[in-house]
């Protein structure tokens, strides 16, 4: 199996991170021991030294170590998407990767708009191309611990201008610590009202000097959580067309609500050897004793498993510094983790085609239900999580006042995929019923090299002037597994042994016509209708059949950037960035941004900023190809293929090459503080997006005439079962509008300090141009369809929020939260389902018992709160709750934390 090797950059001039001024207010508590507001000095967004987040010119939250610890999650997703409001993150119990890395959305735009740095440095992306959705491709903000964090910047305003591709939505900034002495130990233990999903997390920094000039500080994180359950015994309604005769007329099988339950009584299948199907309950004659048990141990374990898998975390993160003298300051940082998860995918009950019996070479039956799975299976897809990166710089400042940092960037992450408790059907009783499916890996190489001068040229601040370079080389590979997993077995046609012979048919060894199954020939006569050599299955390893081929796509970019900011008066900022950047693979592309603050009052100001954006789009989306099982409405197993854009398969259906995403946004909002004890802050956002990077609505070969199929066939190589196919394609305009409100209030009382903060976020998305496309069966109609359309401008709720209560007296400290997330909208292409708002409350208490040592007790979703079942499509086989939903489904969860400082 191929997997990606670091690769040896050419060398050349770097650049590009900084520029604009950016900001906005704080939503931090506090300091007890002053009277006075503590403003952040901000890293994101700006080039003049000391800019704090509540005197530039966009909105930044700033998030320091005592919020982030107040969500109790081993994931950074989590915490970011309970602490800001327009930053959403669901979790996909059975979506292939997505499950084991999480997406997530900032102002309602996908993981890809969104730019994430550390300490100011380019993140680099995840190995996984999301394949739900619109196929976002982001970093993993899952490899990042929490206790790594000093900072946490948010700026919520288009970017591009400033730091390059990505930058659409948003820059998430992580600043790590640079604690030069102390140790801090962190551990908890939780888990779920419903008794599972048991949670232990470690996490430890320790700090330490390097000489006098410099620090060296580790941090680490070790998590084990078990797997959650959330779903209900599988169902089929009587009569559905997934059900097979024999199914329906097990009349044992029926409840009184006339729904059909694969459960502990359910039913297994033998056969005669004449190939006459048997229907046998376990338990009564004819069943071997072997089948009945392996039958009832089967479902010792739910036969439908849907909630958080297994997993098995561990992550370090090092930071460090040292100075050189003479202004000049060496920096490293870097991180390694692992991530080993497990899930569930849907159950297959008894009577599906991947379980049909067949006729082998030497005539007998082999029945899989017979041999391997009685009670139907339910596959178990496991992701192996690798994700490392090593960053080194020089910074410092010029004796003629230039400063300048120069940095080179290394990141890597892959993912590899296993299944087990499943089947390849096509190899009959050769397949193995554990794979290897594949590898995904994705790679960055940097060089940056940013410098800035102070220019005094009489406005009442100096015009600080910056720019820098930028040289990058992105790479991303897609690796086959176990060959086996993918292997056209024989039993994928009917009669693979040439059993039959009909009057129209002349057997290669001259066989007269008849049915020839050695001890059941049968001269003159066709075999039997229903026997198991007419039966034709699956091919590949169900659940995923791995990666059709290997892939090795690579591409480098330059980029130059332009940045000045000045205080033009005492009231008015201004500030403006520009950016030239050019890709190997398409072209080149300028962008710009216009920032402005302006002081109406002491206390109170306007802000604003005007800007273009762009992004390209990434290797993965390039690239990816893949081939997973999917549950039909009926229930049945089917194949679904994803393929590139250059892929024959998606070119056929229409698809054309991937061109880079155009943005165009602007801000405008105002900042208040008309006490020293509250401040807040209001700004509106647009975000018009063209030529929007999505995948396509499926499309099913089997609609295509018979003529159009063939040219599929031929054109393809063959697309073996592939039921579905879609494809990546520029196809949508978007337009995202929204509000921002964030406030907070600090109140002192001989009861101790109090803060409440609160911040609300109105988003909603809309398609402003949908092209009509020739299809590939000679109809007109769109490559994203209507119901697709309607849960992109719908899925999400339109509205979130979040108010928070922080109270420290004497040696304890109290804290509740309350999360709400409106009302949304799902459509199954017929009906439509409006989910309703929920609120989920946070409470937690701590107690010092000495400077040094404190413990909490606290619990997440205290009421036990849950979304409303789905009840249109995104469900299936036992499955409650909608998989793309962002309301947490899986109830309250109770934990106790110790955190030692020595």
């Amino acid at each position: 199996m191929s997997t990606t090797k670091p690769r040896v950059a050419r060398l050349g001039l770097a650049a590009a991170l900084i520029t604009t001024p950016v900001a906005g207010v704080t939503a931090s508590p506090r300091a007890e021991a002053s009277d006075d507001v503590i403003e952040e000095v901000i890293s994101i967004g700006t080039r003049t030294a000391g800019r704090t987040a509540l005197d530039t010119a966009v909105p930044v939250d700033v998030f320091q170590p005592e919020q982030l610890e107040s969500v109790n999650s081993s994931d950074l997703t989590d915490v970011i998407a309970t602490l800001v409001p327009s930053f959403n993150v669901g979790r996909q119990p059975i979506s292939d990767g997505a499950t084991f890395i999480r997406p997530p959305q900032l102002r309602g735009l996908d993981s890809d708009k969104s730019l994430v740095l550390v300490n100011g440095k380019r993140r680099h992306r995840a190995a996984l191309v999301v394949l739900g959705g619109f196929g976002s491709h982001g970093p993993d903000l899952g490899t990042i611990p929490t206790i790594a964090l000093d900072q946490v910047e948010v700026l919520r305003d288009g970017a591009s201008a400033q730091y390059g591709s990505d930058a659409i939505a948003g820059v998430l900034n992580f600043r790590l610590r640079e604690d030069a002495e102390g140790l801090e130990v962190r551990s908890r233990y939780g888990e779920y009202a419903e008794g599972d999903g048991d949670d232990l997390q470690v996490e430890v920094n320790w700090g330490l000097p390097l000489g006098d000039r410099g620090f060296l500080n580790l941090s680490a994180q070790i998590a084990d959580a078990e797997m959650t359950n959330r779903s209900r015994p599988y169902e089929i309604p009587i009569g559905s067309s997934g059900l097979t005769a024999a199914e329906a007329v097990h009349s044992e099988m029926v409840g009184t609500d006339g729904r059909t339950y694969y459960g502990p009584d359910a039913y297994t299948y033998t056969y005669a050897d004449d190939g006459t199907l048997l229907q046998v309950l376990p338990g009564s004659d004819g069943v071997p004793d072997d089948l009945d048990t392996r039958y009832r141990d089967a479902h010792e374990s739910p036969e439908q498993l849907w909630g958080q898998p297994e997993r098995e975390q561990r992550m370090v993160f090092v930071n460090a510094g040292y100075e050189l003298g003479d202004g000049a300051r060496l920096y490293a940082f870097g991180n390694y983790s692992t991530k080993d998860q497990t899930g569930g995918f849907y159950y297959r009950r008894a009577g599906v085609a991947q379980l049909s019996p067949l006729r082998t070479a030497d005539g007998s039956i082999w029945d899989p239900r017979r041999e391997l799975f009685p009670a139907g299976f339910r596959p178990m897809f496991s992701g192996e999580v690798e994700d490392y990166s090593a960053v080194a710089g020089v910074e410092g400042l010029l004796g003629s006042g230039w400063t300048y940092d120069v940095s080179a960037r290394y990141g890597y992450s892959d993912i590899n995929y296993f299944l087990e408790n499943t089947l390849n059907p096509a190899m009959g009783p050769d397949t193995p019923t554990s794979f290897e499916v594949g590898t995904l890996a994705s790679d960055e190489l940097a060089l940056n090299a940013d410098f800035s001068y102070a220019l005094d040229v009489g406005l009442f601040s100096p015009l600080n002037v910056a720019f820098g370079f930028e040289y990058r080389e992105e790479g991303y590979e897609i690796g086959q597994g176990d060959e086996a997993g993918r292997t056209v077995g024989p039993y994928a046609q009917m009669d693979p042994w040439n059993f039959n012979t009909t009057a129209d048919e002349v057997a290669a060894d001259g066989r007269p016509v008849g049915c020839y199954i050695p001890g059941l020939e049968t001269p003159g006569t066709p075999c039997a209708a229903g026997d198991p050599i007419f039966n034709a299955v699956a091919i590949g390893s169900n659940g995923m059949p791995g990666f059709v081929n290997e892939v090795d796509y690579e591409r480098d970019s330059r980029a130059a950037y332009l940045d000045v900011e000045a205080d033009v008066t005492d009231r008015w900022l201004l500030s403006s960035a520009i950016r030239y950047e050019k890709f190997s693979d398409f072209g080149d592309t300028g962008n710009w941004k216009l920032a402005t603050r302006y002081n109406l009052l002491e206390n109170l100001s306007v802000r604003a900023s005007l800007g273009t954006g762009f992004r390209a789009p990434t290797p993965g989306q390039i690239a990816t190809q893949s081939v997973s099982t999917t549950i039909s409405d009926t229930g049945i197993p089917e194949s679904s293929g994803i393929y590139p854009a250059w892929n024959p398969v998606a070119a056929f259906f229409g698809a054309e090459e991937l061109a880079p995403e155009e943005s165009f946004s602007y801000t405008f909002g105002i900042t208040a503080t008309p006490t020293d004890a509250l401040t807040f802050t209001v700004d509106a956002y647009n975000i018009d997006l063209k030529d929007r990077i999505v995948i396509s609505s499926d499309f099913r070969p089997d609609g295509l005439t018979a003529e159009r199929y063939q040219q599929l066939l031929e054109a393809s190589g063959g697309i073996g079962d592939v039921a579905q196919v879609s494809f990546f394609t520029n196809d949508l305009d978007t337009r995202t509008r929204g509000i921002d409100v964030v406030a907070e209030y600090d109140i002192e009382s001989r009861f101790g300090l109090s803060t409440l903060s609160a911040a609300l976020n109105h988003n909603q998305t809309e398609i402003t141009k949908r092209p009509l496309r020739t299809l590939a069966d000679g109809s007109t109609g769109y490559f994203v369809d209507d119901q697709d359309v309607f849960n992109e401008e719908n899925g999400l709720p339109s509205v979130r929020g979040n108010v928070a209560l922080r109270h420290g007296v004497d040696k304890w400290d109290l804290m509740v939260r309350a999360n709400y997330y409106g009302e949304s909208e799902w459509s199954d292409g017929v009906n439509t389902q409006t989910f309703s708002d929920e609120i989920l409350v946070d409470l937690e208490a701590t107690y010092r018992f000495t400077p040094k040592f404190s413990t909490t007790l606290g619990g997440q979703n205290i009421f036990d709160s849950y979304p409303d079942p789905a009840e249109t499509a995104d469900v299936c086989c036992g499955q409650i709750y909608s998989g793309t939903s962002v309301v947490p489904w899986m109830g309250a969860f109770y934990f106790l934390r110790a955190n030692l400082h020595l």
